[in-house]
Parts: structure tokens; sequence; C-alpha cells
């Protein structure tokens, strides 16, 4: 369930709170060869420049790759095969190392491997195995960095193994991940509740974790939008709430996590005829505030200013907008708008650099190719988003 209208461009500069200056937006399709698409994550560099990982949709034979743009509108840059495998069901998870090194996480023949770049424009990698191939494992990988720089990330365990399709949260305890490391079990799906998707995982200052997911509704394609709060980083006490069920004619088709100064957290749920946000009134998240947004488009992602002020996009009537909340409760906003080229996409990511630039990595429906979206060398959010 990845069909649904999205943004294809962000930008702006603001004074704080007041209005964004102008910014020149750059959308540019990036070269991937005939096959066509499945999934694109990104993440962006300090400076600004985006790096992807993306992945083929060839039955039996789908690969993945690696892009890193030379530029913060990536008009120019390279990619990098780092390998090929069956189906990959799920996207890949991406960050940056503290030097810049990207790392990609991903399922490869039903295992789950991570591919180290030896430099930042990932001119050569290594491949480390965290868990074998055969192993049924096919989803959603998020990751992020733990303090020490080792990574944790989310999957969903093979439906083979004593572990079906469980919601599994794994702390790596070195960089490259060649240790065990340690596993916490998230959430376990009922029989009733066949498929968890939509992965999202966020961390708070003392490195335990939150994750967003979808289950579906017995054998439909409804889907309930939850959290699993861990209350410590070892998982010893998890919390699963539903925040959001099908509202109308709709539901919830992906998940948005961020995590509040305080360790509260806050989702987003962008399914029409809901749309807000889900604000957790403890760390726990046993209860929560739905936020209606004060704007009428399809929001997408969700990232955290300062002062907790949250920042979303919206697309709207062949428009974008980058949204500032002029508060922690998103009840004024300020923003701009762009032109978008196209109406509708597969897939797609967003993130903001350290001078909190965006950039946007999406997969049109009807080419399935790739394209990326950023500021022309502008610095984006100055102010009002820093």
């Amino acid at each position: 369930m990845r069909l649904y209208p999205f943004i294809v461009l962000l930008a702006a500069a603001s004074t704080a709170h007041a209005q964004f200056a102008a910014c020149n937006l750059m959308n540019h399709p990036i070269a991937t060869g005939s096959d066509p698409l499945d999934f694109a994550r990104v993440a962006v560099r300090a400076d600004g420049r985006p790096v992807l990982a993306y992945t083929t949709d060839v039955h039996n034979a789908s690969s993945l790759y690696l892009y890193a743009c030379a530029n913060t509108s990536c008009a120019a840059g390279h990619a990098v095969y780092l390998d090929t495998s069956t189906n990959y069901f799920g996207a890949p998870g991406i960050a940056l190392r503290a030097d810049g090194r990207p790392f990609v996480i991903a399922s490869y023949f039903g295992g789950i491997r991570l591919y180290d770049c030896a430099d930042a424009v990932c001119s050569s990698y290594s491949t480390h195995d965290i868990r074998p191939t055969a192993s049924a494992i096919f989803s959603d990988m998020p990751v992020a960095l733990q303090a020490n720089g080792a990574p944790v990330f989310l999957y969903l365990d093979g439906v083979l193994g004593a572990r079906p399709g469980y919601l599994i949260v794994h702390f790596c305890d070195d960089a490259a991940c060649d240790s065990a490391g340690s596993e916490h079990v998230l959430a376990m799906p009922p029989p009733q509740t066949p498929m968890f998707s939509e992965l999202s995982l966020v961390l708070d200052d003392a490195m335990n974790p939150a994750a967003a997911y979808l289950s579906s509704v017995g054998g439909s394609n409804l889907n309930d939008y939850n959290i699993a709060r861990c209350a410590d980083a070892a998982c010893t006490t998890v919390e699963n709430t539903r925040l959001a069920e099908p509202v109308g004619d709709a539901t919830p088709v992906r998940t948005a996590l961020a995590m509040r100064a305080d360790r509260r957290p806050l989702a987003l749920d962008s399914q029409a005829h809901h749309r807000v946000l889900l604000d957790c009134t403890s760390n726990a998240c046993s209860a929560w505030n739905d936020r209606a947004l004060p704007t009428l488009g399809m929001p997408l992602g969700l990232k955290l200013l300062s002062g907790d002020r949250p920042a979303y996009a919206s697309f709207d009537s062949n428009t974008l907008s980058a949204i500032a909340c002029n508060d922690t409760q998103c009840t004024a906003n300020t923003s701009v708008a762009a032109p978008t080229p196209t109406l509708s996409i597969l897939d797609g990511d967003f993130a903001l650099d350290a001078g909190v630039r965006p950039a946007l990595a999406y997969i049109d429906f009807d080419t399935r190719a790739l394209a990326v979206a950023g500021c022309d060398g502008e610095l984006l959010f100055v102010d009002g988003f820093d």
C-alpha cells in the first residue's frame, strides 16, 4: 500500500516565526538504468548533499544501490552498485557516520547485510552479515546511530522462524555490526493481525527506542497505526499503543516519528480524514492528543525544530508547502510553496541536514524512475528552522 500523492519539492528560507525568504528550488532525475525501482531512502550530509539508497524491482533479481549527490540539489552525482538479491519487500536503511561515510542496511537473500562505505563517496565498501541468508527476512530496516556510533535498526523477523513477523529492534555492539549485538521484541502480531509494515525508528537522548508501525486489520488492506515505546535501552518494558485506525474511507498508509526533548514521542498520521499530529502525553505514550494540522494538503514526514516545534511538508493541488509550526501544538504555521511536476509517487523519503536544508528522494509511480529535489545551494529554513 504505497499508492498515495506525494511531495516532490521541498524548500524555503525564513525569518524566525515570520515568513520564508526566496529559495531556488531544483528537481533532478537520477540516471538509474532501465529497471523499475521500488524503494528509496535518503540521508543528508552536514553540507546539504543528499545520499540515497534505492532498490530495483525485478522479480527474484532486485538490486541495491547507493547514490552520492555531488551538490545540494543533486544535479550531479554517481551511483554505487552494492548487491543483487531476491525481492526486497521493504526499504533499506541508510545513515551517515560521524566522519561522513554512509552505510546501508538491507535484506539479502532473506538475511540482513550491512554495506559499510570506506569513504564519503563510497569508492569501495565492505559487507557484514548480521543475519544469515535464508532467514526469511524481508522488511523495512530503518536505522539510527547510538551514542557510541554503532547502528540500531528495526526489522520484521522471518515468518518461518520462532518469531514469525515479530517487530525486532537490533542494537549493534560495534560500528560494523560484526558482533552478535542484542535484540529485543517490540511487538508480536496476533493471528488476526498477520502483517506489520511501514516501520519508523527514533531514539531519545538516553538511546531508548520508539518504533512506529502499521498492523493490518485482519486480512484486509486496512491498517492500524501503532507505537512501541521502550522504557529503557534494554527494552525490559515495552508499551504498545494503537494511535490511529482507519477513518471513513481512508486508512493509515505510512508512519513518521520524532522525539521531543522531554522524551515524549510525536507521530504523524497522514491519512485522509485524520491528518493529525499524534502527540504523546508521556514517555510511554499510553495516552496522546490529536493535534489537527493547520493545513489542508496531504502531509509527509516529521522533524522537530528548535523549541520542539514540528515541521512537515504538505501536498495539495499541484502545490508543495514546507510547513514550520509556530508552537509545539502546531496551532499556527509559517510556510512556503512551490509547484510540483507530478501528482503521485510509489515511494520516497526526506531528511534535513545540520543546517536544516531538506532533500527529498522519490520514485515516480508511472515511470518508476528516481528523482531528487533540493535547494540550489541556498540555506533553507534558517532561523525559523534552526
